[in-house]
């Protein structure tokens, strides 16, 4: 019996695939990588069993192993680069396992969504106080750990983990032999912790418990147009130290014309939610109306935009710390009006937006800076555009930025826009009747190169004055960033756990 059919064996013929089609999908991210290997197999084990037979197996045989949760990712995580790459897709680890609302946690599969998390918790009144990505109707809440979803990942409260020798382990205080509740996390070293951020390469996330927390009566939405990026960026800054906001981020005016267009506003399905997200139907149809009074074209002559939300225990808190906020903002910009975080609260999730307006492809790449750098990091940005420019114009490629603060950091995301092949991952996604009109949708190796090359150019120069990134995947430049004795200590701990390096080699620079 070959080490494939054993492993068909554990998990039923059915979920073992070696469609070479399917296997040529699951091995690439949404952008290109013209050098990932194709996986071996695609294997789609149901439970925490099966992922340590499963991993057992693949020891004994020498074979390496890639987890794949939704796949949305775009810094090379799981796409394979040796031969012999077994793809667990954790895709069936998807159920809700508990939610204690006592303890204020939930326990989910690795492999459920962000969206079915939001659909188990809203009916309660609840939901989780780390927020997922705008992916979430795809991506998983295992993918969100192992590529560290920026925000509160101190709300992470454990992990049930395989290791490569098929070994389960579980963190927190679902690790506590004698507790019967995952409602902390910190008890001795931070094993959780350890096991985030890494792309699967110490282990196999199979369970995840976050923190989750009642959601606060008070809400108030406001958005902001400024005539710079700057004036955004240390708007946003500003925002941030009196930490009062929920949700923020920013908009250039690329994205301000279309992100009403594409993936804020999704016709009915949309005001529908604004409906329903309302904390009573009068302030649901309240804020739809303001939607619909706005129309989709409420950004079209606005250039840089922020969109913060500011929640209160009730509203009165709420708009006391909006006006605190609105203060900061009003210094270099005007108020207009917030459909657009009206939208997103009511429509958190869609990956419309992974394809540009016409079809064209899109990929990003981010930095995160101290917000006592933002101003250094504007400047960064727009010199690196502007020496460009031209070669952009000249293929057609296009850019965009979004930008984010979570925490006391600001976070920058360029965004490149330029036709090319729509690739299966996105048809298999997205609607076929859209991507049929879309006619420039046809192979551009050109083009393809150049957004290559100029990412990674644009990735080393936010390296050059110091950004740090969430997602690292193969991607970003950990090695070098870290300190040598830091990330020696760091390639001890992956000896130690993945001696044989068969979890995901090329992951954080191990090969």
């Amino acid at each position: 019996m070959t080490t494939i059919e054993r492993i068909a064996a554990v998990v039923g013929r059915e979920h073992c695939i070696t469609d070479k089609a399917e296997r040529e999908l699951m091995s690439q991210d949404i952008f290109f990588w013209p050098d990932a290997v194709l996986a071996e197999a695609v294997v789609r084990p149901a439970d925490t069993a099966q992922v340590a037979a499963v991993m057992k197996a693949a020891r004994e045989a020498g074979l390496y192993v890639a987890p794949r949760g939704g796949g949305m990712s775009y810094t090379k995580g799981y796409v394979p680069e040796r031969a012999g790459t077994i793809m667990l897709d954790l895709g069936r680890l998807n159920q809700i396992e508990e939610v204690n609302e006592q303890d204020l946690y939930i326990r989910v599969g690795a492999g459920c969504t962000w969206a079915q998390v939001r659909e188990a918790l809203q009916p309660r009144g609840l939901r989780t106080v780390i927020s997922g990505p705008i992916s979430g109707v795809v991506s998983t809440v295992g993918g969100g750990m192992a590529q560290n979803v920026p925000g509160s990942m101190d709300n992470v409260l454990g992990l049930e983990v395989v290791l490569a020798d098929g070994r389960v382990i579980h963190t927190g205080s679902s690790g506590v032999t004698r507790t019967k509740s995952d409602f902390y996390r910190y008890y001795g070293p931070d094993l959780t912790g350890l096991f985030m951020g890494d792309t699967g390469a110490y282990g196999i996330k199979t369970k995840v418990t976050l923190r989750i927390q009642p959601i606060p009566a008070g809400a108030v939405f406001a958005s902001f147009s400024f005539d710079t990026l700057k004036d955004m960026a240390l708007a946003m800054a500003g925002v941030a130290r009196l930490g009062v906001t929920n949700k923020s981020f920013g908009m250039d005016p690329l994205k301000n014309r279309t992100s009403t267009k594409v993936s804020l506003m999704e016709g009915a399905k949309t005001l529908g939610d604004v409906i329903r997200s309302g904390r009573s139907l009068t302030e649901g149809l309240r804020d739809s109306l303001r939607v619909v009074r706005a129309g989709r074209g409420v950004l079209d002559d606005v250039e840089w935009s922020l969109h913060l939300t500011i929640e209160g225990i009730d509203e009165v808190a709420a708009q006391y710390a909006a006006e605190l906020a609105r203060r900061v903002c009003l210094e270099r910009g005007r108020e207009i009006e917030p459909s657009v975080p009206i939208a997103m609260r009511a429509r958190p999730f869609s990956i419309r937006g992974f394809l540009g307006l016409e079809g064209e492809r899109w990929v990003p790449v981010h930095a995160m800076f101290p917000l006592s750098r933002v101003e250094t990091a504007v400047d960064a940005v727009q010199a690196f555009f502007a020496a460009r420019k031209d070669e952009l114009d000249w293929h057609e490629i296009r850019y965009a930025f979004l930008s984010t603060i979570n925490g006391p950091y600001w976070l920058i995301e360029p965004m490149f826009y330029w036709f090319d092949e729509i690739s299966p991952l996105h048809r298999r996604h997205l609607d076929a009747q859209k991507i049929a009109k879309f006619v420039k949708a046809k192979p551009n190796p050109d083009a393809r190169a150049v957004v290559q090359r100029i990412r990674a150019e644009l990735r080393d120069a936010f390296f050059d004055i110091g950004a740090i990134t969430s997602q690292i995947g193969k991607y970003y430049r950990l090695p070098e960033a870290m300190e040598p004795g830091a990330y020696q200590l760091l390639t001890e701990i992956k000896d130690l756990l993945d001696p044989d390096r068969r979890l995901n080699p090329g992951n954080l620079g191990w090969r």
